[in-house]
Protein backbone atom coordinates (compact mmCIF):
# COMPACT_ATOMS: atom_id res chain seq x y z
CA UNK A 1 0.00 0.00 0.00
CA UNK A 2 1.31 3.42 -0.96
CA UNK A 3 2.26 5.59 1.99
CA UNK A 4 -0.05 8.55 2.58
CA UNK A 5 1.42 11.99 2.13
CA UNK A 6 1.59 14.17 5.23
CA UNK A 7 -1.00 16.47 3.70
CA UNK A 8 -3.43 13.61 3.04
CA UNK A 9 -2.84 12.33 6.55
CA UNK A 10 -3.82 15.72 7.94
CA UNK A 11 -6.93 15.83 5.77
CA UNK A 12 -7.92 12.39 7.04
CA UNK A 13 -7.39 13.37 10.67
CA UNK A 14 -9.36 16.55 10.15
CA UNK A 15 -12.45 14.48 9.27
CA UNK A 16 -12.67 13.49 12.94
CA UNK A 17 -11.09 16.38 14.84
CA UNK A 18 -9.62 19.82 14.58
CA UNK A 19 -5.83 19.79 14.19
CA UNK A 20 -3.23 20.92 16.73
CA UNK A 21 0.32 21.89 15.82
CA UNK A 22 3.06 22.77 18.31
CA UNK A 23 5.63 25.10 16.73
CA UNK A 24 9.18 24.69 18.03
CA UNK A 25 11.83 27.27 17.23
CA UNK A 26 15.29 25.60 17.35
CA UNK A 27 16.73 28.88 18.64
CA UNK A 28 14.66 28.49 21.82
CA UNK A 29 15.01 24.71 22.13
CA UNK A 30 18.79 24.50 22.13
CA UNK A 31 19.15 22.29 25.21
CA UNK A 32 18.39 18.71 24.15
CA UNK A 33 17.69 17.44 27.68
CA UNK A 34 15.21 20.24 28.39
CA UNK A 35 13.58 19.78 24.99
CA UNK A 36 13.16 16.06 25.54
CA UNK A 37 11.66 16.68 28.97
CA UNK A 38 9.18 19.20 27.57
CA UNK A 39 8.24 16.88 24.72
CA UNK A 40 7.66 14.05 27.16
CA UNK A 41 5.08 16.23 28.92
CA UNK A 42 3.21 17.10 25.73
CA UNK A 43 0.23 14.78 25.23
CA UNK A 44 1.14 13.17 21.89
CA UNK A 45 -2.43 11.93 21.37
CA UNK A 46 -3.50 15.58 20.99
CA UNK A 47 -0.81 16.49 18.44
CA UNK A 48 -1.22 15.92 14.69
CA UNK A 49 2.24 17.04 13.58
CA UNK A 50 5.06 19.23 14.82
CA UNK A 51 6.08 22.41 13.05
CA UNK A 52 9.74 23.41 13.34
CA UNK A 53 11.01 26.86 12.45
CA UNK A 54 11.15 30.48 13.54
CA UNK A 55 11.53 34.08 12.46
CA UNK A 56 15.29 34.49 12.91
CA UNK A 57 18.19 32.64 11.30
CA UNK A 58 18.55 28.97 12.24
CA UNK A 59 21.79 27.00 12.06
CA UNK A 60 21.44 23.76 10.06
CA UNK A 61 22.70 21.63 12.94
CA UNK A 62 20.16 23.19 15.31
CA UNK A 63 17.32 22.49 12.90
CA UNK A 64 18.41 18.88 12.40
CA UNK A 65 18.91 18.36 16.12
CA UNK A 66 15.43 19.63 16.97
CA UNK A 67 13.83 17.42 14.33
CA UNK A 68 15.76 14.38 15.58
CA UNK A 69 14.67 15.14 19.12
CA UNK A 70 11.00 15.37 18.17
CA UNK A 71 11.07 12.15 16.18
CA UNK A 72 12.90 10.30 18.96
CA UNK A 73 10.50 11.40 21.71
CA UNK A 74 7.18 11.42 19.82
CA UNK A 75 7.41 9.51 16.53
CA UNK A 76 5.11 12.14 15.00
CA UNK A 77 5.52 13.83 11.59
CA UNK A 78 7.68 16.95 11.47
CA UNK A 79 6.84 19.76 9.05
CA UNK A 80 9.31 22.57 8.45
CA UNK A 81 7.94 26.07 8.99
CA UNK A 82 10.63 27.89 6.96
CA UNK A 83 11.93 31.36 7.58
CA UNK A 84 14.59 31.34 4.88
CA UNK A 85 16.52 29.15 2.45
CA UNK A 86 18.63 27.68 5.27
CA UNK A 87 15.53 26.17 6.91
CA UNK A 88 15.49 23.01 4.82
CA UNK A 89 16.32 19.61 6.30
CA UNK A 90 16.20 16.13 4.80
CA UNK A 91 15.26 14.84 8.25
CA UNK A 92 11.78 16.43 8.05
CA UNK A 93 8.69 14.74 6.61
CA UNK A 94 7.38 17.80 4.77
CA UNK A 95 7.82 21.53 4.38
CA UNK A 96 5.28 24.33 4.19
CA UNK A 97 6.21 25.74 0.80
CA UNK A 98 5.11 29.23 1.77
CA UNK A 99 4.49 32.51 0.07
CA UNK A 100 4.38 35.42 2.51
CA UNK A 101 1.62 37.05 0.54
CA UNK A 102 1.73 40.50 2.10
CA UNK A 103 5.47 41.02 2.18
CA UNK A 104 6.68 44.29 0.69
CA UNK A 105 9.64 42.60 -1.00
CA UNK A 106 9.79 39.85 -3.58
CA UNK A 107 12.29 37.79 -1.58
CA UNK A 108 9.66 36.28 0.72
CA UNK A 109 7.05 36.10 -2.01
CA UNK A 110 9.08 34.09 -4.58
CA UNK A 111 12.88 34.55 -4.45
CA UNK A 112 13.55 32.43 -1.34
CA UNK A 113 11.28 29.69 -2.67
CA UNK A 114 13.17 29.59 -5.97
CA UNK A 115 16.53 29.40 -4.19
CA UNK A 116 15.33 26.57 -1.93
CA UNK A 117 13.58 24.58 -4.65
CA UNK A 118 16.61 22.53 -5.81
CA UNK A 119 17.45 21.51 -2.23
CA UNK A 120 13.83 20.51 -1.59
CA UNK A 121 13.93 18.43 -4.78
CA UNK A 122 17.23 16.84 -3.81
CA UNK A 123 15.93 15.87 -0.37
CA UNK A 124 12.62 14.67 -1.89
CA UNK A 125 10.76 16.68 0.73
CA UNK A 126 6.99 16.72 0.45
CA UNK A 127 5.82 20.27 -0.16
CA UNK A 128 2.56 21.68 1.15
CA UNK A 129 1.93 24.87 -0.89
CA UNK A 130 0.87 27.41 1.74
CA UNK A 131 -0.28 31.01 1.62
CA UNK A 132 1.12 32.77 4.68
CA UNK A 133 -0.76 35.91 5.67
CA UNK A 134 0.53 37.95 8.63
CA UNK A 135 -1.81 40.73 9.67
CA UNK A 136 0.03 42.71 12.35
CA UNK A 137 3.30 44.60 12.56
CA UNK A 138 4.16 43.98 16.23
CA UNK A 139 6.05 40.72 15.78
CA UNK A 140 9.43 39.35 14.72
CA UNK A 141 8.05 37.78 11.54
CA UNK A 142 6.60 41.14 10.49
CA UNK A 143 9.97 42.83 10.87
CA UNK A 144 12.06 40.09 9.26
CA UNK A 145 9.54 39.43 6.49
CA UNK A 146 8.98 43.11 5.64
CA UNK A 147 5.26 42.57 6.19
CA UNK A 148 2.83 45.15 4.94
CA UNK A 149 0.31 45.18 7.82
CA UNK A 150 -3.31 44.55 6.90
CA UNK A 151 -6.01 46.55 8.72
CA UNK A 152 -8.32 44.41 10.87
CA UNK A 153 -11.00 44.41 8.19
CA UNK A 154 -12.20 40.85 7.51
CA UNK A 155 -13.24 41.65 3.94
CA UNK A 156 -9.78 42.98 3.13
CA UNK A 157 -7.89 40.08 4.68
CA UNK A 158 -10.24 37.65 2.93
CA UNK A 159 -9.14 38.99 -0.46
CA UNK A 160 -5.69 37.51 0.21
CA UNK A 161 -7.38 34.22 1.10
CA UNK A 162 -9.38 34.35 -2.11
CA UNK A 163 -6.18 34.97 -4.07
CA UNK A 164 -4.64 31.93 -2.34
CA UNK A 165 -7.60 29.86 -3.52
CA UNK A 166 -7.10 30.96 -7.11
CA UNK A 167 -3.35 30.29 -6.91
CA UNK A 168 -4.24 26.73 -5.94
CA UNK A 169 -2.60 26.67 -2.51
CA UNK A 170 -3.36 23.61 -0.38
CA UNK A 171 -3.24 25.54 2.89
CA UNK A 172 -3.71 29.05 4.22
CA UNK A 173 -1.97 30.10 7.41
CA UNK A 174 -3.48 33.21 9.00
CA UNK A 175 -1.26 34.68 11.68
CA UNK A 176 -1.39 37.74 13.83
CA UNK A 177 2.32 37.23 14.47
CA UNK A 178 4.16 35.30 17.16
CA UNK A 179 3.26 36.61 20.60
CA UNK A 180 0.95 39.25 19.15
CA UNK A 181 -1.55 41.08 21.33
CA UNK A 182 -3.99 41.26 18.41
CA UNK A 183 -4.94 37.73 17.26
CA UNK A 184 -6.86 37.00 14.06
CA UNK A 185 -10.54 37.88 14.58
CA UNK A 186 -13.30 35.29 14.48
CA UNK A 187 -15.01 37.28 11.73
CA UNK A 188 -11.91 37.03 9.55
CA UNK A 189 -11.62 33.29 10.16
CA UNK A 190 -15.30 32.71 9.42
CA UNK A 191 -15.18 34.63 6.16
CA UNK A 192 -11.92 32.94 5.13
CA UNK A 193 -13.49 29.54 5.78
CA UNK A 194 -16.32 30.34 3.36
CA UNK A 195 -13.83 31.26 0.64
CA UNK A 196 -11.18 28.55 0.99
CA UNK A 197 -11.61 24.77 0.86
CA UNK A 198 -8.08 23.69 1.78
CA UNK A 199 -6.56 23.52 5.26
CA UNK A 200 -7.14 26.76 7.15
CA UNK A 201 -4.57 27.19 9.93
CA UNK A 202 -4.53 29.99 12.49
CA UNK A 203 -1.74 31.02 14.85
CA UNK A 204 -0.39 33.90 16.88
CA UNK A 205 -1.53 34.95 20.34
CA UNK A 206 -3.25 31.66 21.25
CA UNK A 207 -2.56 31.34 24.97
CA UNK A 208 -5.73 29.85 26.44
CA UNK A 209 -8.41 27.29 25.66
CA UNK A 210 -11.22 29.84 25.44
CA UNK A 211 -9.50 31.72 22.64
CA UNK A 212 -8.52 28.52 20.82
CA UNK A 213 -12.06 27.13 20.92
CA UNK A 214 -13.44 30.37 19.46
CA UNK A 215 -10.93 30.11 16.62
CA UNK A 216 -11.92 26.51 15.92
CA UNK A 217 -15.63 27.27 16.04
CA UNK A 218 -15.11 30.18 13.65
CA UNK A 219 -13.87 27.70 11.05
CA UNK A 220 -10.15 27.04 11.53
CA UNK A 221 -9.11 23.48 10.68
CA UNK A 222 -6.08 23.71 12.92
CA UNK A 223 -4.35 25.90 15.47
CA UNK A 224 -0.63 26.60 15.77
CA UNK A 225 0.89 27.26 19.19
CA UNK A 226 4.50 28.34 19.61
CA UNK A 227 5.38 30.88 22.31
CA UNK A 228 3.33 29.14 25.00
CA UNK A 229 5.53 26.05 24.81
CA UNK A 230 8.62 28.12 25.49
CA UNK A 231 7.29 29.12 28.91
CA UNK A 232 7.80 27.21 32.15
CA UNK A 233 5.11 24.52 32.36
CA UNK A 234 3.62 25.87 29.13
CA UNK A 235 3.07 22.32 27.94
CA UNK A 236 0.36 21.92 30.60
CA UNK A 237 -1.68 24.77 29.15
CA UNK A 238 -0.93 23.48 25.66
CA UNK A 239 -2.45 20.09 26.53
CA UNK A 240 -5.49 21.79 28.02
CA UNK A 241 -5.97 23.95 24.92
CA UNK A 242 -5.68 21.05 22.49
CA UNK A 243 -8.02 18.86 24.54
CA UNK A 244 -10.75 21.51 24.29
CA UNK A 245 -10.09 22.20 20.60
CA UNK A 246 -10.46 18.50 19.80
CA UNK A 247 -13.99 18.63 21.22
CA UNK A 248 -15.13 21.22 18.68
CA UNK A 249 -17.21 19.42 16.00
Amino acid sequence: MEKLSVYQMLLNRRKNNRLCFPLLDPVNFFDVAKTEKKLSEVDKSLVDAFLVGGSTMIAQEDLDRTIDCIKKKTGLPVIIFPNNVNAVSKKADAILYMMLMNSDITYYIIDAQVLASSLIERYKLETIPTAYIVTNSDSAVSHIGHVRPIPSIPELISLYVLAAKHFGFKAVYLEGGSGTSTPISEETISLSRKLFNGLLLVGGGITNAERAVKIARAGADGIVIGNLLEKEKGENEFNKICKEVKKVP
